[in-house]
């Protein structure tokens, strides 16, 4: 592993000073401005411009995606602002864990072009990012803040949508992929997209991911764990019809499977493995006029996961149905509408070994919203969804947004409104501690903030306040599930984007935040205030983007992270709760390409953790240090 690692720093140092040598011949090409290209946001539902948003909203590229050292799902989000991704720099074989500004991944809900995919087997419902390949994405909208209106349950803290290729406009197109690097760590994929005028359009592919990987799990002085490694097998495939310019059909399908190695728990090594599989087929149907679009969408989400330790093997199944009609009317340019009813079924299956019967519960949900806009700048959205519920009945969410554009380039936005996370099948009716009368967890949520944007939109600036009241949250207690504690956020967000040049493109984030968990007793008594575990006050970021010459680029990332606390829970005490401070860490990661053949061929190299830096993210677990890899793309 050594000898293939100085390998691979060997190829990664040659490209990068490739690429620099050429510099200085181009330096006269630059240009002082340029204009991006217009993006359209769509994980709204009422689709504007990312100019014209009165969200916080950051959209992530597919280029920017190809430029993340080693680029998986966790890496890619870690990079933004709010957002962290507990265990993204563990062993890759174990569970990683989502946060959007303090909010835990059950409170964030995964799209899939739009559509809410999730997990009824597990305790929190969240999908398991480690079964998400980054192949077939395009790109990634994430939108922060309440989304209750818009998408229902799980999204009181924001939405994730991955929005996945849809062809090329030549006949046929393939691209490969493969690398190579530290820890036996490596991918191939291939991909195949293209179309026959404006009739048909097409895409289909396949990725490999796998690593020896590290041990989860830190060994004590002395000892010698064993490695703990992953493989990931993804395909996918869609189709697009359109027989006229106003209808479009899409069929696809997403099939993943992922094998891992976990250890038992902090400091303890254990030979256990992981697989968990995800099949999600669908059809949309698309209706589009001057005026009026009807949206069409039926979306199956199957998962598997199955866990064998020294106590046997634990088998979990979830299945989920998701359909959704909704209907954009633009009467004018000042005024959209939006309608829709959207039912969603969760189920788990009967396990007869364990005599347990099948799991279910289902929701209608119709909802509307409408956005308003003026001459003078002022812009108004405003919506209203009715959750309907088999077991726990109904509750109502809103939302109200307005903003105002003061000047061609300033703007000041804000929101307000409520959001709500439903009990899984799970806590109504489990195995454990299983309650039929829960209520969901209900949440207020508040922003307000600015953005400034320039005339050429090569300079964005963004600075929002966000708060956070998360009630009746669902509790393990005496009698199990019980609807009882709270959870109280609030925070800072910043971001700049500032493309310099035409070839430099820089970036940084900052987010200040503050949370506690506030447990209380059966009478609403206060019993203690808490700080939120694993999720630091102060967290920042910066991305700089080089294009050295036309076929040559090197970006390099920073992400810092203050001290947190962290549980630990330690066997030679009863298991009884230590309270943990993890130190505060650094780290840098780096990326270089270079273009042959008309940019069809791609050679590339990253670093990750440049400055090997020991650091903690999950107290009793290791991270991993220095890592290279090297690769190729391939375009036909």
């Amino acid at each position: 592993m050594i000898a293939m690692s100085r390998i691979n720093i060997l190829t990664l140092l040659l490209l990068l000073f490739h690429t620099l040598s050429g510099y200085s011949q181009q330096q006269s090409a630059l240009q002082d401005t340029v204009q991006l290209e217009e993006v359209i946001v769509t994980s709204t539902k009422l689709p504007v411009s990312l100019k014209e948003t009165i969200r916080p909203v950051t959209v992530i590229t597919r280029r920017q995606i190809e430029q993340t050292p080693s680029a998986n799902i966790s890496h890619i989000l870690q990079e933004h602002a709010g957002i962290r991704v507990n265990n993204s720099m563990g062993a890759p074989g174990e569970n990683r864990s989502l946060f959007l500004q303090g909010a835990g991944g059950e409170y964030i809900l995964i799209l899939i072009d739009g559509v809410a995919i999730n997990d009824p087997s597990g305790v929190g419902g969240a999908i398991d990012l480690r079964i998400l390949p980054t192949q077939n994405i395009e790109r990634i909208e994430i939108l922060r803040g309440n989304q209750s209106v818009l998408y229902g349950t799980d999204a009181l803290a924001g939405v994730v949508n991955i929005i996945t290729k849809k062809g090329a406009e030549k006949a046929f197109s393939a691209s490969l992929n493969t690398e190579y690097g530290s820890y036996s760590t490596g991918k191939m994929a291939a991909s195949v997209e293209g179309s026959t005028g404006s009739l048909l359009s097409y895409s289909a592919g396949f990725s490999r991911d796998f690593s020896d990987g590290i041990s989860a799990a830190t060994a004590p002085a002395g000892e010698d764990f064993e490695d703990d490694g992953f493989s990931l097998h993804s395909y996918f495939s869609n189709i697009t019809i359109q027989p006229n310019e106003k209808i479009t059909i899409r069929p696809f399908v997403n099939l993943s499977e992922f094998q891992g190695d976990y250890d038992e728990d902090a400091f303890i090594d254990a030979d256990n493995k992981a697989v968990v599989k995800m099949l999600n087929p669908g059809v949309e149907g698309r209706y589009k006029s001057d005026k009026l679009q009807a949206t069409l969408v039926y979306q199956y989400t199957h998962t598997e996961r199955e866990f064998e330790s020294a106590w046997g093997v634990d088998e979990y199944e979830g299945r989920f149905q998701n359909a959704e009609l909704f209907i954009n009317y633009t009467p004018r340019e000042s005024l959209m509408f939006l309608a829709g009813t959207n039912l969603q079924k969760s189920a788990v299956p009967e396990r007869k070994a364990l005599e347990l019967p099948q799991l279910s519960a289902d929701f209608i949900s119709p909802y509307a919203s409408i956005l308003y806009r003026n001459r003078s700048g002022l812009a108004v959205e405003a919506g209203i969804r009715i959750n309907v519920h088999s077991d726990y009945g109904r509750n109502i969410t809103y939302n109200i947004s307005p903003g105002y554009q003061l000047t061609e380039n300033f703007r000041l936005f804000a929101s307000a409104g409520t959001g709500f996370k439903a009990p899984t099948l799970e806590q109504l009716f489990g195995q454990f501690g299983a309650n039929p009368d829960l209520d969901p967890e209900t949440s207020l949520n508040y922003q307000a903030g600015a953005n400034y944007r320039s005339s050429d939109n090569s300079l964005s600036i963004q600075a929002h306040y966000f708060r956070r009241n998360i009630d009746d949250l669902i509790a393990y207690g005496t009698q199990g599930y019980v609807n009882r504690d709270e959870e109280n956020t609030q925070g800072i967000e910043m971001t700049v984007n500032w493309l310099a040049t035409a070839r430099l493109d820089l970036g940084g984030h900052y987010t200040w935040m503050r949370g506690e968990t506030v447990l209380l007793d059966e009478a609403g008594n206060t019993l203690s205030r808490d700080k939120l575990i694993r999720k630091p006050d102060h967290n920042a970021g910066f991305r700089a983007s080089l294009q050295l010459t036309e076929r040559s680029a090197v970006v390099i990332n920073g992400e810092y992270h203050s001290k947190r606390k962290d549980l630990y829970f330690n066997p030679e005490n009863n298991y009884a709760s230590e309270e943990i401070t993890l130190d505060p860490f650094f780290l840098i990661h780096l990326y270089g390409e270079y273009k042959m053949l008309d940019d069809r061929l791609t050679l590339y190299g990253t670093i990750r953790n440049l400055l090997n830096a020991d650091f903690t993210e999950i107290y009793g677990y290791n991270t991993l240090g220095t890592h290279v890899k090297a690769g190729v793309r391939f375009q036909l």
